[in-house]
């Protein structure tokens, strides 16, 4: 009985090592690169305060955005008219990724930001945008983005992870829906030499001159960065929302998953 008891032990102590190291070699796949995070979850946020997880980007709230019952954790509900957060110099190079879950209110009857990137150098500003008929555009071309969206349209009152990806060396520009590539577009991306000025939910924060277009709705686990992801890491980004259990799980840089 006690060689038994021995060996089954044994044999879980090794199937639980393995299952561990598979989920840490994961999470690291998803950090690589990582040049801010912020969760919005209750424990790393206030009324005043979004923490970056990775120290360096605390996000600044403006307006009054509240905490709800996110993807992920916990996500901001923004209310389309005051609302926002703002990261300060986050991007910085030739290469970066921006990811996130949203989940709009509505369709709204014109463009509403979701994420600005502001050049402080001028002219380089970039966004992403959420349009009437759905689906996800890239703004400005000043800094090499130019002027795309996505295929396909996201609905209203549902979680959708979005996620832009440009690839410098490749003069290549790419938007997937849910882990999918949706869309691309060629043209040359231009480095930023200094750090860029990012903005959530509202577009901007330092140009008073541009109108605002506030974001309806909820926003959870924005994650910038300063490479460009390939297809796999993308839809990895996407599937940890699902593929962890919470029983027995690592604490990972993406925050606490939701069991549905």
């Amino acid at each position: 009985m006690k060689l038994g008891l021995f060996l089954t032990l044994a044999c879980a102590a090794v199937i639980g090592f393995a299952a561990v190291n598979t989920e840490m070699t994961h999470a690291q796949s998803l950090e690589d690169g990582l040049g801010g995070h912020w969760t919005f979850d209750k424990g790393d946020t206030d009324a005043k305060l979004a923490k970056d997880a990775l120290g360096e980007n605390d996000g600044e709230i403006k307006g009054a955005p509240t905490i709800v019952e996110g993807i992920v954790g916990d996500a901001l509900s923004f209310n389309g008219e005051e609302d926002y957060v703002v990261m300060g110099p986050a991007t910085t190079g030739q290469d970066l990724t921006y990811a996130m879950w949203i989940k709009p209110v509505a369709l709204p009857d014109g463009p509403k930001v979701i994420i600005w990137d502001d050049d402080p150098q001028g002219g380089g500003d970039s966004w992403l945008e959420l349009l009437a008929d759905g689906t996800i555009q890239t703004q400005r071309g000043g800094d090499g983005f130019g002027v795309f969206k996505t295929e396909t349209a996201i609905e209203a009152d549902e979680w959708t992870h979005i996620t832009f990806v440009a690839a410098g060396a490749d003069d290549k520009k790419f938007l997937y829906i849910n882990g999918e590539l949706d869309a691309e577009a060629d043209g040359k991306i231009n480095s930023r030499e200094t750090r860029s000025h990012v903005v959530v939910a509202v577009g901007h924060d330092r140009n008073a001159f541009i109108k605002p277009f506030y974001f309806e709705g909820e926003i959870d686990d924005v994650a910038v960065y300063h490479r460009a992801l390939d297809k796999k890491e993308v839809m990895e980004n996407y599937q940890i929302a699902f593929d962890v259990e919470p029983a027995g799980k690592l604490a990972l840089t993406w925050g606490a998953i939701k069991t549905y």
